[in-house]
């Protein structure tokens, strides 16, 4: 049996990182006690950044330094008006296109600290929700592990809390570090910091990896357009650092840096990297082929059209309809599941419910 595991927001939430409703209230958290963006760069350069994105922020929502927490408008909105602008042509409160895009990396470079950071600084010893949060992963992962090659995972996130379990398991914990390079599908080839060679997409994969809007264990050229990929944890640091040398540029140019392979979490996504779109095209395969989905923790908002399509030309591409199983902590996307797959099974106990059902099973 093939299946796709298909993950959202609500899924990494049960393994320690921030939904999108908590980003923007911790991105202006960290810049009033001024740990956003610390250990990337210099004091200065970070601090200097600080003060740019809270002008910028505080100029787009005037509210921005008073309101409380759940006034604040999801971070999506804000890259939306800023993407809506960048396309449009159009200038806004922070200025016109140089300080957009100016604004849209800091933004991008803010969530991806608080995503990293949120889950670094999780799992101490004897904190019950960090053990909870723990267990749920290894209980995700040996389910998995169980299935060998028959899963597929595609997600919407960026985080790598699942996949980097994964590696773990069926690379460097196994058969010694440099064995994951040929064992894990991405969905595109790619190079590793240090060498020349470029990886290729094996032809029979242990693991494969869609990730849909980019990830943090990765970086990209905009001179030759390879990815740069790291197995063993997030390298998104490397493209804030000022010096350039060789872990953070490509082997084509030592004057450019790396940069964040990651799509903005915004309304109005135009995704053109040819290695993402290798990803859509894999992932659409891999669904289209699958004898079960699983859908964990995805809300299926109105608004996300790309994903949305992306599940019905698999659905209704496929040969033999998959089984269908949703799961979500409670019953408030039902109905949006069940107007595109009335069928489908709707799971209402979340992730950790679902797993326990699953060792059950057995």
């Amino acid at each position: 049996m093939q299946i796709t595991l298909f993950t959202g927001a609500g899924a990494s939430r049960a393994i320690g990182y921030p939904l999108t409703r908590q980003l923007l209230p911790r991105v202006r958290t960290d810049l009033r006690d001024g740990t956003l963006f610390r250990g990337m760069s210099s004091r200065q350069k970070e601090k200097k950044e600080r003060v740019e994105l809270e002008k910028y922020l505080s100029r787009l929502l005037l509210g921005f330094e008073t309101v409380e927490d759940a006034e604040l408008p999801l971070i999506t909105d804000v890259f939306s008006m800023v993407e809506y602008a960048l396309v449009t042509g159009e200038a806004l409160p922070i200025g016109g296109e140089e300080r957009l895009r100016r604004c849209r990396d800091l933004l991008k470079q803010a969530i991806t600290d608080v995503i990293l950071g949120d889950y670094l600084a999780k799992w101490e010893d004897g904190n019950p929700d960090h053990t909870r949060e723990k267990v749920v992963l290894k209980k995700l992962v040996d389910w998995i592990d169980r299935k060998k090659r028959m899963v597929g995972l595609v997600t919407t996130n960026y985080d790598i809390g699942i996949d980097h379990e994964l590696y773990k398991r069926h690379g460097r914990a196994r058969a010694g570090k440099e064995d994951v390079y040929r064992i894990v599908d991405l969905g595109f080839d790619w190079r590793h910091v240090g060498k020349q060679d470029v990886c290729t997409r094996p032809r029979d994969p242990q693991v494969r990896v869609y990730k849909l809007h980019g990830s943090l264990d990765t970086l990209v050229c905009r001179a030759c357009g390879y990815v740069y990929f790291n197995p063993q944890g997030s390298i998104v640091h490397q493209a804030f650092r000022e010096a350039l040398d060789d872990d953070n540029t490509c082997i084509c140019r030592d004057d450019l840096r790396l940069e964040l392979h990651i799509v903005s979490p915004s309304l109005v996504r135009d995704i053109r990297d040819a290695n993402l779109l290798g990803v859509w095209r894999s992932a659409l395969e891999w669904m289209r082929t699958s004898d079960r989905w699983i859908i964990v923790g995805y809300s299926l908002p109105p608004e996300d059209l790309a994903v949305r399509s992306l599940l019905l030309r698999a659905y209704h591409g496929a040969s033999s309809k998959p089984e269908i199983t949703v799961v979500q902590n409670g019953n408030q996307e039902q109905a949006r599941y069940r107007v595109l797959f009335p069928d489908c099974r709707y799971e209402t106990n979340g992730l950790e419910g679902f797993l326990d059902g699953a060792a059950q099973a057995l």
